[in-house]
């Protein structure tokens, strides 16, 4: 690695690749049994905002027997400089090429970045597809949110991990420790781990179609899980959090403690996969929570906590935890935060709790302003209670609030638009009652993009058509108080495609990746056109796949995966809905 000094200083960021910050874990390759590399592909500055990358990287560390680093997507000036050089992509910890690793463990959070998948492999001297690899090759294995329905990365993923990182990676590397031990090939290795709870091995199933009709995945033995069931902490409470954890040299999306009071949700909204991956629903101790924020604070000076979860506002004992909290940590002036809110009666209690806090501003997420259409989701709010709650929020400093909304349910009112804007301004207008001009309101729009085991799997995305005229709509809006912003439609029709696509889907993600997409994310990068050429080539069509609309008899392509949910409960929660037509 001595060319890395000569072209670090040649790239915009050098901080994100040096791997030198607070609390680093750096071991000897040679005394450990087992070298695993957690990769995320996306640029240092998303990834190390990340949770969970957090967790596993401290819960690997803490054993003697395992060496784990990490690596991020390389920025494109890094990564032409090695390939100028002919150097491989390398953990940030000892600056060892991914291709000498045993394990390299992909987190997949969102679809547009599974072609950084891929040039990270090839950066990193992996083949990318995983039936090229050789017995030297490292396993290529991968977890999260995405993982719900693997099959269009299933060509370039060994070993998939389905649910709880906590639960199933630790498992994973024992049973990989013991095959390393005793020198078991590759394909009986794969064979070995396919039994485990929560771990699916693509290139053990086969597709099936009647005609052109896809029928399921049969296993290629009867030793081969037929469904695949998630993993799953026991205990929530007593999960493992790490709090003497990585402070990071390059300031982040996310620069703060951030600690999960809650994982699920308590609120069954029907389009959220989140919600319906993440059940039961697990609760952290508020004696818990304030163990383990004093003692990160203490390891690692953060003057900023953030309390995630689905619907923080619904945490059991809210207002005894934020006492509790301003009493350990507030004379050191250390604010606390809680993301998105439900907008919720229980919600009216927290601007007090905050009052004397940092105040950035608030984010509410009504998701539709249609009032009707709200149940259908199963978010369950009024007009009212959100106007009480931004009139709290103003009443004590706020002066700025963020409003999520989807646009493109199935049945949804022609006037979206001009509902959302109407919505927006009102909320911008209750601050009149305490103050002498309107709140700023920023407002976030995003296409209704339908997700794997939700009750909306089923249902298609409204036509490009539609969705270009609501945004036309809402983007040429004229406010001094109100901002608006739409999501680019193209980017969340792939998604679509992604989210719920196939194995045919693979190969489409291949093509493109080939013609150079990169950073399919990232608005400055995503090329719709080379999408579009990638998805005719393959003899596919972006909007059918988007558009598609499942049969309730359907065998779906992630049928072979379970969140625990029972398809009957999701099919009775579709039709209560009524936007299944």
């Amino acid at each position: 690695m001595s060319k890395l000094a000569d072209i670090l200083h040649k790239v915009q960021k050098p901080g994100r690749y040096i791997g030198e910050e607070f609390n680093v874990v750096k071991k000897d390759h040679a005394h450990c049994g087992v070298s695993v590399v957690l990769a995320y592909p996306d640029i240092y500055e998303i990834g190390m905002s990340y949770l969970g990358l957090k967790i596993l990287y401290h819960l690997l560390n803490e054993r003697e027997d395992v060496v784990c680093e990490r690596v991020f997507m390389p920025w494109d000036d890094l990564a032409g400089e090695l390939r100028n050089e002919d150097m491989k992509l390398f953990s940030l910890e000892s600056r060892t090429p991914l291709k000498d690793f045993d394990i390299v463990g992909f987190s997949l959070s969102y679809e547009l970045t599974y072609t950084n998948v891929l040039s990270m492999l090839e950066l990193g001297g992996i083949e990318v597809l995983s039936s090229e690899r050789g017995e030297d090759a490292p396993l290529v294995i991968a977890g999260g949110a995405c993982c719900y329905n693997p099959e269009p990365m299933h060509r370039f993923i060994d070993v998939f991990v389905i649910g709880d990182g906590e639960e199933a990676l630790p498992a994973l590397v024992d049973r990989y420790t013991e095959l390393k031990k005793n020198k078991i090939g590759r394909k009986e290795a794969l064979r070995a781990l396919a039994g485990m709870r929560g771990v699916y091995v693509p290139s053990l199933y086969e597709p099936k179609y009647v005609g052109e009709e896809f029928k399921g995945l049969e296993p290629i033995g009867p030793d081969i899980p037929r469904v695949v069931e998630k993993a799953c902490v026991t205990s929530f409470d007593s999960t493992y959090y790490p709090v003497k954890q990585l402070v990071p040299l390059v300031k982040t999306i996310h620069d703060r403690i951030s600690v999960e009071i809650m994982r699920g949700c308590p609120n069954r909204c029907r389009f959220c996969q989140a919600s319906a991956v993440n059940r039961p629903l697990g609760i952290r101790k508020p004696e818990t929570v304030r163990k383990l924020c004093r003692e990160t604070y203490l390891h690692t000076g953060y003057e900023r906590i953030s309390l995630l979860s689905l619907s923080s506002v619904n945490y059991p004992g809210l207002a005894g935890l934020f006492e509790a909290l301003k009493e350990d940590l507030g004379s050191r002036r250390v604010s606390i935060s809680i993301p998105s809110l439900r907008v919720d009666e229980a919600f009216y209690d927290v601007p007090g709790m905050l009052s004397d806090m940092r105040k950035s501003g608030l984010t509410f997420a009504p998701e539709t302003a249609d009032d009707l259409l709200r149940s259908a989701l199963g978010k369950d709010i009024d007009m009212g209670i959100l106007c009480k709650s931004a009139s709290l929020a103003y009443r004590h400093g706020w002066k700025r609030i963020k409003l999520y909304f989807m646009v493109g349910f199935s049945s949804s009112v022609k006037d979206e638009a001009e509902n959302i804007l109407q919505m927006s301004a009102k909320v911008s207008g209750v601050r009149r009652e305490t103050a002498s001009k309107p709140a700023e309101v920023k407002v976030s729009v995003n296409p209704f993009v339908p997700k794997a085991h939700t009750p909306f799997q089923w249902l298609p995305m409204r036509s490009r058509q539609e969705l270009e005229e609501i945004r036309g709509q809402l983007l040429s809006s004229r406010s001094k108080y109100v901002e608006v912003d739409v999501h680019d439609i193209r980017q969340s029709f792939l998604e679509a495609c992604m989210s719920r696509g196939d194995r045919k889907v693979a190969d489409i993600i291949y093509t493109a990746w080939n013609n150079g997409a990169r950073f399919d994310g990232w608005r400055d990068h995503f090329d719709p056109v080379l999408w579009a050429d990638a998805f005719k080539a393959n003899g596919a069509d972006i909007d059918s796949y988007a558009c598609q609309r499942f049969g309730m008899d359907d065998v779906l392509p992630w049928e072979h995966i379970s969140a625990g949910i029972p398809k009957d409960m999701l099919k009775k929660e579709l039709i209560a809905s009524g936007l299944y037509q």
